[in-house]
């Protein structure tokens, strides 16, 4: 065999280049061996959710109720989450992310085998906040984690391998759920996501430091005082007042509100009711469809941290929700299985790009030494949208039909991205490098 490096060049190139992309990818898993951890207990956790996902609505609607009781029992899993993201992330300043994590997910799994019990819709509403309180202190904590281990130049793209770890977990899993609901029963996957839930808990507290790498303890107590040049002394803001009070970072909660929203609202409840009801699927093809939408998801994610790193974060968010609007409206006219795929892979592709820039966005405007409390905040907004979604749109889609909640969706989220085009300042990319001395004077 030849030694000489032109020849080997000239005659393997594929080779050489898929060997290439091995290397950097084991290379990636050696250096960063703590993102590895969580994006595998992420991925395992949210297996769980998407095992969830197709049967959720049917499983409600068994109990014989109406689609504002099914928007109350998908939103009761954001309604603890909203209350305890911020509480979470005092937590994990104070004991470590790991502890946090470990233990949300031990109490999510504990939630999601309670819901497969529940004999009433009030005790599977009740189970449904335990398993949303887990959540809340397990992404809470992986978020936090990530962002201790980032820096301002790979920050979206960490973000990105973590929300990536989420819909490959969330994407591996409707047609599990699809199959075992057919297969064994409509409360098994339940069962099998509290499974999944008690696994990611124990590889958790066994892989991941409690303390990240460089890791200092975060005070969730007020900022001192600021003292002017001339000595005279400035009310003391809270880091929670700081970062309420800057625009952007309320226009980007605001953002983040709406992609939650479209997730619960339309796509985990109203999306599966008209494809069981009005176009006659079956849950296992439901499970297939959510599984294209949550795969593009997963494939457009990591293209979008990189690009939102390099040219910001707002090229890349303001196109994704318009696109995302655009599937949906699609899913409002599609009378048939093949309209509505396509509507789903539209659909699916404009979430997916919109996914690790709202983090990232949050992550660069904390105040130092609070990005703990503000991935707490960014969760609370996405869980006031978890919420609102369901109810307020299955409401309407019970008063005034499935056409009009939908649509009142795809308003919200055009102009939402309107809203960030207008207000929202640059953090990222080349601008916001520009911008960056004068932003930490």
């Amino acid at each position: 065999m030849s030694s000489d490096p032109k020849t080997q060049t000239a005659s393997s190139p594929v080779k050489r280049s898929s060997g290439n992309v091995l290397v950097r990818a084991a290379r990636f898993v050696r250096d960063n061996r703590a993102m590895t951890a969580i994006a595998l207990a992420t991925t395992i956790s949210m297996m769980g959710q998407g095992v969830i996902a197709p049967v959720l609505p049917e499983y409600a609607s068994e109990y014989d109720v109406g689609t504002t009781s099914i928007g109350f029992v998908v939103a009761a899993f954001g309604f603890s989450r909203l209350f305890l993201n911020i509480p979470s992330g005092v937590l994990g300043a104070k004991y470590g992310r790991t502890v946090l994590m470990s233990v949300g997910l031990v109490i999510t799994a504990v939630g999601n085998v309670g819901s497969g019990f529940a004999p009433e819709i009030v005790q599977l509403i009740a189970w449904r906040v335990v398993a949303g309180a887990g959540s809340a202190m397990f992404m809470t904590g992986a978020m936090a984690y990530v962002a201790d281990i980032a820096t301002t130049q790979n920050r979206a793209q960490l973000m990105s391998i973590q929300q990536g770890a989420l819909l490959l977990g969330v994407d591996i899993g409707p047609p599990m759920g699809g199959f075992v609901a057919d297969t064994w029963g409509i409360d098994w996957p339940f069962f099998l996501a509290g499974g999944l839930a008690a696994a990611a808990a124990v590889w958790t507290a066994f892989r991941l430091p409690n303390r990240p790498p460089g890791w200092t303890r975060e005070s969730p107590t007020p900022v001192p005082a600021v003292v002017s040049q001339s000595g005279d002394r400035v009310e003391t803001r809270s880091p929670t007042r700081t970062m309420l009070s800057n625009p952007t970072f309320v226009v980007v909660g605001l953002f983040t509100m709406m992609v939650f929203l479209t997730r619960t609202g339309s796509r985990q409840t109203l999306v599966p009711i008209i494809a069981v009801d009005e176009i006659e699927m079956s849950l296992t093809m439901l499970g297939v469809m959510l599984f294209v939408m949550t795969t593009l998801n997963f494939f457009v994610v990591f293209p979008a941290g990189w690009l939102s790193d390099r040219f910001g974060r707002k090229p890349v968010m303001i196109p994704s929700i318009f696109l995302a609007g655009i599937g949906l409206f699609l899913f409002t006219i599609a009378n048939n299985v093949e309209m509505m795929f396509v509507a789903a892979i539209i659909m699916g592709i404009g979430t997916g790009v919109a996914g690790p820039s709202p983090a990232a966005y949050i992550a660069d405007l904390a105040p130092p030494g609070h990005t703990s409390l503000a991935m707490g905040l960014y969760r609370t907004f996405g869980d006031l949208g978890f919420i609102i979604g369901p109810i307020a749109l299955g409401f309407v889609a019970e008063t005034s039909g499935m056409t009009a909640a939908l649509n009142i969706n795809v308003v919200l989220l055009v102009g939402t991205g309107i809203l960030l085009a207008f207000v929202a300042k640059e953090t990222a990319g080349r601008r916001g490098r520009r911008k960056e001395p004068a932003k930490t004077s």
